[in-house]
């Protein structure tokens, strides 16, 4: 019941966005403002603070980053298989893609490294941000391959391998982390003004983040593939990090970076897989649903890993 609690304030600011949209307190041009702002400034700034100062030794684990990019990969193979079965019914092509794509990309950036933070404190956020890279850059690979097996045409392809390249290379998440990463690697400081400033514009991040998602939910395009959705949310919520947390146990990872790895591994499905389906040629009702439907179920799936990673695998070490 104490993680549950632990957990439920994170999801209380995000139906707080909700009611917030709902009541017109937050139009849609400040919301899509505001995603910028926190993209691009405030999550990269809280990243890069938490990195740069972080014990090197003490905070990268060169195996959890491995296994975690590796869990990702087996839930997106597994998921291809899914579809090729027609184990429901036959999706077609474009939903097919949306499909793989929001099994196994997560809300880290947001949702991910909020729950982290407000359950596990600074220490676990400092894994979290050295983790993040290592389950995103496979995450955007995967996806932009997804759409290219199902959905995309020709000329699709050459413009989403663009995409995957400037959603790697330009993402501000992974370019902090990596800033991050090189500080604490060598002892570097920035100057107590600036570090202040960064610490500062850091705050804002993760409440905006909770704020936005909440405000970005919406359950007016459900779709009626309920079984594939249903089936996204499991593999999502439940399977990749059920993989990774056996993975990273059987590889004899210390039980508090394995919660760390679960709540990422177990965000629900990412925002952008909306505009990646967009863009793409896959299914955005289909996307925009399981970002929904995920996002409501992993209050008690975040929980439920967390509470079994506390009380369960703690004995066991």
């Amino acid at each position: 019941m104490d993680i549950a609690l632990n957990i439920l304030p994170v999801f209380l600011v995000i139906f707080l966005g909700a009611g917030a949209k709902r009541l017109a307190f937050f139009p849609d041009i400040f919301v899509k403002g505001a995603n910028r702002l926190v993209f691009y400034i405030g999550i990269p700034a809280l990243l890069f603070i938490k990195l740069s100062s972080a014990p090197f030794h003490e905070t990268f684990d060169i195996n959890l980053a491995l296994i975690s990019s590796l869990s990702v990969f087996i839930v997106w193979l597994f998921s291809l298989v899914f579809v090729r079965l027609k184990i429901f019914s036959t999706l077609g092509s474009a939903s097919a893609a949306s499909f793989v794509q929001t099994s196994m990309h997560g809300n880290i950036g947001y949702i991910g490294f909020a729950v982290v933070f407000y359950s596990l404190g600074n220490n676990g956020l400092s894994i979290a941000s050295f983790l993040a890279p290592f389950i995103i850059i496979p995450q955007n690979i995967l996806s932009v391959l997804s759409f290219n097996i199902h959905s995309a045409t020709k000329r699709k392809k050459i413009k989403s391998f663009i995409t995957m390249l400037k959603s790697i290379f330009l993402n501000p998440i992974i370019i902090s982390a990596l800033f991050g990463i090189a500080f604490s690697f060598f002892g570097l400081k920035l100057p107590n003004f600036l570090d202040r400033f960064l610490e500062i514009v850091s705050g804002m991040a993760l409440p905006m983040a909770l704020l936005i998602i909440g405000a970005s939910l919406s359950m007016s395009a459900m779709s009626n593939s309920l079984y594939w959705l249903f089936s996204s949310s499991l593999l999502k919520l439940l399977f990749l990090p059920g993989l990774g947390v056996v993975l990273l146990h059987n590889a004899g990872v210390h039980p508090f970076p394995i919660e760390v790895a679960a709540i990422l591994l177990g965000a629900p499905t990412a925002t952008v897989s909306v505009i990646m389906s967009s863009e793409m040629e896959g299914d955005v009702k289909f996307a925009s649903t399981a970002v929904t439907l995920s996002t409501l179920l992993s209050l008690f799936s975040l929980s439920l890993w967390s509470y079994l990673i506390g009380f369960c695998i703690n004995q066991i070490f």
